[in-house]
């Protein structure tokens, strides 16, 4: 199994749930939604751990970021 990285960008996160873009978006606005830990140039960062937690504790699937699906 791959290593995880602590960190998360958007498009990790899109891989990670298996959603698009949009839907990211979305859940970033909802208020269970984990808080980036930092925005940068870039966009929002959020830690994995938080945004896995978050997944598991709402019933979806995890998937490793950076397997394809």
């Amino acid at each position: 199994m791959t290593e995880q990285p602590p960190v998360v960008g958007q498009n990790e996160v899109i891989q990670m749930l298996g959603v698009s873009r949009r839907r990211v978006t979305t859940l970033a606005q909802s208020k269970d939604f984990p808080k980036p830990i930092a925005t940068l140039s870039i966009g929002r960062i959020w830690s994995y751990d938080d945004i896995k937690e978050w997944a598991e504790r709402t019933g979806r699937t995890v998937h490793p970021v950076g397997e394809q699906s």
